[in-house]
């Protein structure tokens, strides 16, 4: 989603929940992963690509959709405070720090959810770096054990092995 839409969504009669509710399922399928990995479920490279797949797909929907929802922060804080300074007569420290307060009360809603929006980024890209390190270490065992991708040990290996048993393997 742009800003623009981000912005539109929550100024409209729906409101931020809306937008929460868009992307509900990115979150589920980050908290689905998270659960694989809690419980050490993803045992081969196959399923911790899908996962990897996964993840990075939902950090691509979440992580624009947390940057929007952090410029609407600055701006509604913003337009607020200015609006609460424009009250006073003259304005002094103490009525601007209360301007300041009351702002951040009146975005309280938009912190919560970017706070949400930005925990679940800040996971998924753990979880990336996760797999990454995971399907590495598989595949560096794989090499050293000298056995392909579909978990077959080479012809040629086998024919090293069995050297002296009177069969060519090279006809």
């Amino acid at each position: 989603m742009t800003s623009k839409q981000v912005k539109e969504l929550i100024s409209s009669e729906k409101g931020i929940a809306e937008l929460y509710k868009i992307n509900q399922k990115y979150f589920d399928k980050i908290d689905e992963c998270a659960e694989l990995y809690t419980n050490a479920d993803l045992l081969d490279e196959y399923q911790l690509s899908h996962s990897m797949d996964t993840i990075t797909g939902c950090y691509a929907k979440l992580n624009p959709v947390a940057g929007a929802l952090e410029a609407l922060l600055a701006e509604y804080e913003s337009n607020h405070q200015i609006t609460e300074e424009s009250r006073f007569e003259n304005l002094r420290v103490q009525d601007q720090n209360s301007a300041k307060v009351k702002a951040r009360a009146a975005a309280s809603d938009i912190r919560r959810f970017l706070a949400d929006f930005s925990r679940y980024c800040s996971s998924a890209q753990a979880l990336v770096v996760t797999a990454q390190s995971r399907v590495k270490r598989l595949t560096t065992e794989k090499v050293l054990k000298k056995v392909d991708n579909t978990g077959e040990v080479p012809i040629t290996q086998i024919a090293s092995n069995n050297e002296d048993d009177g069969i060519r393997w090279d006809e």
